[in-house]
């Protein structure tokens, strides 16, 4: 399995929440060019709310949807474990495209 699709099912992120297909999409889209992590909210977010006919707000608040699903279950030991940075509080979405990110160049 394509290990950008794979890293949030290990959050427990699974495929039935939106917010899994527009992380996904975010995070391919990161790693193409690293460049376009200093805009999410400019360059990454409205070619995914392009691709899946939506809003750039309504991509944010699902991708921040799982992100508080993530933290407030079991799997946010797995994310604290992964992060390379220490997690004192839930991770805003930014944060936490930027630790996955880091993860999947790492792997």
């Amino acid at each position: 399995m394509d290990k950008v699709k794979e890293l949030p099912l290990r959050l427990g992120i699974h495929r039935t929440y939106k917010g899994y297909h527009f992380l996904v999409t975010t995070l391919e889209l990161a790693t193409e060019s690293e460049h376009n992590l200093l805009f999410l909210s400019k360059t990454i977010f409205p070619l995914v709310a392009k691709k899946y006919n939506t809003t750039v707000y309504c991509v944010e608040r699902d991708i921040r949807t799982v992100v508080q699903n993530c933290w407030n279950s079991p799997c946010r030991e797995i994310l604290l474990e992964m992060a390379p940075y220490p997690l004192t509080k839930a991770p805003t979405v930014s944060e936490f495209i930027d630790v996955l990110y880091w993860i999947l160049k790492s792997e």
